[in-house]
């Protein structure tokens, strides 16, 4: 029988195991790094290693759980991560929620009743600016070339001129400012925001929860017998994004795009009338004084030289003054699909062909567990067998984006798309201990889950197949602790959603008299890059009665709680064993 069983398992490391991964619904294991082969309690050993039961050397007589039950978490594809980042601080949603509409609309078009001019108001007044100015050029220029000098009320003119002008530069550069600002985050936020739901296409999510309803063991040196009766759901789910849902918000983003293009215009042409205006102001105070020459025909030349470059800094002023215009009239004018007149109309986003894809099935497992003692060639090993019987149940669903159906109780998804079988398998396993080895007892385990082959397909053609799953584990015991490792020969695929699982284990237990006992462990995916997960659980039971609890999550800071959870769970159960 011990080389029928190796002969199986060299056979099944060929195939590749599906629906579920190898793993136990039980408190134990889950605060052990999922390892169990050579280590379950005795009420738990059927889930993993039938052998288990004939291999305890005494210890146990009796030991049931009722129930045990086990919830889960895979999100190793980043979904709710995706979420999280829309909604975290200085995420998406805080850049819509800073995009001030208002402001933008102030500064373009004014707020009488707040007492803010318009882009249009503040260009009048430098029209006027400039007018101004030119007269006091004019008659500075009329003063050198009739006088050779400037009459002081001139230049006073000219300075009050170029100062007014400097102030409505410098607002409607802050009007310009503003404008491209809000333009451009609001740009920023609508790229983001197409960007991010186009990176869910595909992201997976999978959710489970199992149950042992039923576990009854009693282990025996000869023939050892158990029951047990679990269920287990597992839901994978992927949004399926269609890019052409979002032709609207592209539109939209062009939109924005002109807008914001047509704001650093504006500001670009500002910029070089404000630069053009400085120099003016820094030529004024650059007017030539007769006192500081020894030579009045050196004065003269000066002053004539000073008159002829304030005129072309005043003719550069009216070219810049123009093609300010001409932006300004271009931002105000601005047209797009869903942006006229200053007034953004949000595009309606409806008739979506994107929709999420929900695939899940449900199995209960009804299985009696027989183990006996053999001996081989002057080798002790034990053997078990746990034939089954399963309820496989497939369940299905796509909902649209904006489909009402979608808010439907999980109970009438399962209801209304479902395939339902009934079937059965085999577990089959061996078991090896020695004693006295390191100031202890060492056991080393094989098992194959689903020893049979199958294939269930649902109403849509998703198929469930349901392969060997064949794991190896050890664990050296003592009476007060338990050292335990496992790993999985089979890589188990996903029925539809998740990720493939090859896991490797590791787990350490402080049992105080069997009345209360601390665990420890760690799992690592070895079929995924970064999938290590911690795990940690306690269990208190005096008199061999009690409660039983553990968790796993990804050793990440409390503040990535998204990462977190990414591969997470808990377990709890109520056992006893004597």
């Amino acid at each position: 029988m011990n080389r029928s069983l190796l002969v199986l398992a060299i056979a099944a490391t060929f195939g590749t195991a599906s629906a579920n991964s190898f793993t136990g619904f039980d408190a134990q294991s889950s605060a052990l790094g999922n390892t169990g082969v050579a280590s379950a309690s005795a009420a738990n050993a059927s889930q993993f290693n039938p052998a288990l039961l004939a291999s305890y050397q005494g210890e146990v007589r009796f030991a049931m759980t009722l129930p045990s039950i086990k919830i889960y978490l895979d999100d190793s594809s980043g979904l709710i991560s995706s979420a999280v980042r829309f909604t975290e601080e200085g995420g998406t949603l805080d850049q819509f929620e800073a995009v001030d509409a208002d402001a933008f609309s102030d500064a373009v078009f004014g707020n009488a009743g707040a007492g803010i001019r318009s882009m249009e108001e503040v260009l009048d007044d430098i029209a006027n600016d400039l007018a101004d100015l030119q007269a006091a050029i004019d008659a500075v220029e009329n003063d050198v070339e009739n006088n050779n000098s400037v009459d002081e009320s001139n230049y006073t003119a000219l300075v009050n001129a170029s100062g007014q002008l400097t102030n409505n530069t410098t607002e409607l550069d802050g009007k310009t400012q503003i404008a491209s600002e809000e333009s451009t985050k609001l740009r920023d936020v609508v790229s983001d925001t197409r960007s991010e739901f186009l990176g869910l296409n595909n992201r997976q999510i999978n959710l489970g929860a199992g149950m042992n309803i039923l576990n009854v063991a009693l282990p025996r040196d000869g023939l050892a017998m158990g029951i047990s009766l679990s269920n287990t759901t597992t839901v994978g789910a992927s949004a399926l994004i269609v890019e052409s849902d979002f032709d609207e918000v592209g539109f939209f983003l062009n939109d924005l795009t002109g807008l914001s293009n047509q704001s650093n215009e504006l500001s670009g042409a500002m910029l070089n009338l404000a630069q053009t205006n400085q120099q003016i102001t820094n030529h004024i105070g650059a007017l030539p004084q007769e006192d500081d020459y020894d030579s009045a025909s050196e004065f003269e030349n000066d002053l004539e030289a000073w008159s002829n470059q304030l005129s072309a800094l005043n003719t550069q002023l009216n070219n810049d003054k123009a093609v300010v215009d001409n932006e300004q009239q271009a931002l105000v004018d601005y047209n797009g699909t869903y942006y006229s007149n200053g007034e953004v109309t949000a595009p309606e986003l409806e008739d979506f062909e994107s929709e999420i894809e929900v695939v899940g099935a449900n199995i209960t497992e009804f299985g009696i567990t027989f183990a006996r003692q053999f001996n081989y060639m002057g080798h002790d090993f034990a053997a078990g067998i746990t034939p089954k019987l399963m309820n496989i149940t497939i369940f299905e669903r796509r909902f649209g984006i904006d489909d009402s159906d979608a808010a439907d109780d999980f109970a009438t998804l399962i209801d209304q798309n479902t395939t339902s079988y009934f079937s059965a398998n085999i577990d089959v396993g061996v078991a090896r201990y020695w004693d006295d080895v390191w100031y202890g007892d060492v056991r080393a385990g094989m098992a194959i889950k689903d020893l049979i082959p199958q294939n269930f397909e649902s109403q849509s053609g998703v198929t469930l197949r349901v392969r060997p799953k064949v794991r190896v584990g050890a664990a050296h015991l003592t009476r007060w602790t338990t050292v335990s490792t496992d790993l999985d020969i089979t890589e188990n695929q996903p029925m539809r959603y998740g990720t493939p699982t090859r896991y490797f284990g590791l787990g350490v237990e402080y049992n105080q008299f069997d009345w209360f006992k601390l665990r420890a462990g760690y799992r690592n995916n070895l079929s995924v890059a970064d999938s290590s997960v911690v795990s940690a659980g306690f269990g208190i039971t005096p008199w061999g009665v009690g409660l039983e609890f553990g968790t796993w999550f990804k050793p990440r800071s409390l503040d990535n709680w998204d990462e977190l959870v990414q591969d997470a769970g808990v377990t709890a159960q109520f056992s006893m064993q004597f």
